[in-house]
């Protein structure tokens, strides 16, 4: 089984899949086959050191790599690999929290807020604040909350380390939010890392448990992790002063690659690695798969101006290759009339064809001149990163309807499908409601359920009572552990949403049909996955499962690309 497992490697590759002991950062070149090496050396952890599948944790960005690099490591060692946890940070840290957020005050059916989610509960606590938005942005708010969560600081600790008014009423906000987050029995997606390291951190028993389970550690695109994701991996390895093992670390990653600084990722995780690890073995990954010599010198060139890196010269040995082209433009239109005749030249030379051809850009803005040129040229374009699925309204419509089915606590997707359809609840109803929230310190589903107390006029009192009956006896069917698909469907008939579009005459609502009749065939495919997977299906499991969709997962794939030019951003 080594051989095989080793077999096609070069030498530094093998020194990385079979390391053992302190801490290993493997600095990876781009196309320098780190997956190769990631799922080579969890399989020989397996196959060679006989570790157990359970106790490994291998972190990457995306669900769809961690579900390339189980699939490799099947294909290496067999069926046990499936029971290994490889995830994302986020879908690794929710396994966590469903086992223990119950220590933090959450029931285990929490529901998890999009940024969009999140967006919306700001705006909802600085209206109730008296917060004009126009002064203060609630998106700018919301990102700053954001970043005190990838610095760990709650609200507590943010306030004290405010050094502006605006920072001052942010803190407020940020307070009010956490509340609100709280009642509704939810969390957004930064507080799945806070929360779990809150849990690790807080109580010693599940530190513990989680210590012992996981000797080894992978994590992919280490340049590329924040401080929560940083503290979470180092709570989760532990120390040998600590009386359990410190497990085994693996990172793997490139300074030269890290994009996502926006995002709170910081460069110094990589950077200082030998420094948090002072026992740590560095490999690096050189040669090049992907490119020619003369791409891979051109990136060199440009990358050696950035100070403080890790010197590393990537190298191939697939020749020089054809020189790199430059061209300047007058302007935008200029640039995709010259982009155009390039791709028309290639292809009547039969060198390329459009589904070999994609243009990158850095903001989505950009990508209007080319459409426009391509449309004048009939050139098949298609748009990497538009509207994605799951953030069409419709979409989110029906998810926000089976969220509260799960978690009626929910006050965002209650407020988004207490009039979706129309059912004549206006914003003068939601006051009242609010207001005996209020008054009786319940929460917002609670006071739905009071309707008759809160002043209403007849109509809207009966609509809102109408739609806290249709709610209830829906969980009914999630109570009773009705598959999704079916929980589903029953929402589309029951609610009036499909009844909406179909009496409508827009054709666009025929599209929007469509789109509700897809989300149910992906809870369909859920539920054959879980079985073909040996594990149980849940509406709650489902939508955790698309709640950690990201952006990456939602690039085409299986799709026929020849077709069409691929436009996207970096």
């Amino acid at each position: 089984m080594s051989d095989r497992l080793l077999a096609g490697l070069n030498a530094e590759q093998k020194s990385a899949v079979i390391h053992h002991g302190g801490p290993l950062l493997v600095v990876a070149g781009a196309g320098s086959g780190k997956t190769r090496v990631l799922t080579r050396r969890i399989a020989y952890l397996m196959a060679e050191r006989g570790i157990e599948p359970f106790e490994i944790l291998a972190i990457t960005f995306t669900n769809k790599a961690a579900g390339e690099m189980k699939e490799r490591v099947a294909d290496l060692v067999g069926k046990r690999a499936k029971i290994m946890w490889v995830s994302t940070f986020h879908s690794a840290c929710v396994r966590i929290l469903r086992q223990e957020a119950v220590r933090l005050g959450f029931s285990p059916s929490f529901s998890i807020y999009d940024q969009a989610d999140s967006l919306r509960l700001v705006t909802l606590v600085m209206r109730d604040m008296n917060l004009d938005s126009k002064r203060y942005n609630p998106r700018g708010v919301a990102s700053v909350i954001s970043n005190a969560k990838n610095e760990l600081l709650g609200p507590a600790d943010f306030r004290n380390a405010t050094k502006s008014h605006f920072e001052e009423i942010v803190a407020d906000v940020y307070a009010l939010y956490q509340e609100r987050l709280t009642s509704a029995n939810a969390m957004d997606f930064d507080d799945l890392i806070m929360k779990t390291v809150e849990v690790l951190q807080r109580f010693p028993d599940a530190r513990s448990r989680y210590r012992h389970r996981f000797k080894h550690i992978l994590v992919d695109e280490y340049q590329d992790t924040n401080h929560a994701q940083y503290i979470l991996i180092r709570e989760l390895v532990g120390t040998d002063r600590e009386g359990i093992p410190a497990a085994e670390l693996c990172v793997v990653g490139d300074a030269d690659q890290s994009i996502y600084g926006f995002r709170g990722a910081t460069i110094r995780n990589i950077m200082q690695f030998e420094e948090d690890y002072p026992d740590a073995t560095t490999i690096l990954l050189e040669q090049n798969y992907r490119s020619t010599q003369n791409i891979l010198s051109a990136a060199n060139a440009v990358i050696a101006k950035n100070e403080s890196r890790k010197e590393k010269n990537l190298w191939s040995e697939a020749g020089s290759g054809p020189k790199l082209q430059g061209f300047v433009a007058e302007n935008e239109h200029h640039e995709a009339e010259y982009i155009r005749d390039e791709i028309v030249k290639l292809l009547g030379e039969g060198r390329s064809n459009y589904g070999q051809t994609a243009i990158f850009y850095r903001t989505n803005a950009q990508s209007r001149v080319f459409e426009e040129v391509f449309m004048r040229s009939a050139i098949p374009y298609k748009v990497v990163g538009g509207v994605r699925f799951y953030e069409r309204k419709e979409v989110k419509d029906l998810l926000a309807y089976l969220r509260v089915l799960v978690n009626p606590e929910d006050e965002v997707s209650l407020r988004r499908i207490i009039n979706t359809p129309k059912r004549g609840i206006g914003d003068r109803a939601l006051e009242s409601i609010d207001e005996l929230a209020r008054q009786e310190k319940i929460s917002f589903w609670q006071a739905l359920n009071r309707a008759s107390e809160a002043g209403l006029a007849p109509r809207a009192a009966t609509s809102i009572t109408s739609f806290a009956s249709l709610v209830i006896a829906l969980r009914v069917l999630v109570e009773a552990h009705r598959p999704a698909s079916t929980i589903a469907a029953a929402v589309l008939e029951q609610s009036g949403l499909l009844d909406e579009l179909r009496e409508s005459g827009d054709p666009q609502d025929e599209v929007r049909i469509e789109n509700l009749e897809e989300l149910v065939a992906v809870t369909e495919e859920y539920e054959e996955r879980q079985i073909d997977n040996g594990e149980e299906s849940s509406l709650a499991g489902f939508l955790e499962e698309v709640s950690l969709v990201s952006d990456a997962d939602e690039i085409p794939e299986g799709e026929d690309h020849s077709g069409f030019v691929t436009l996207m951003t970096l």
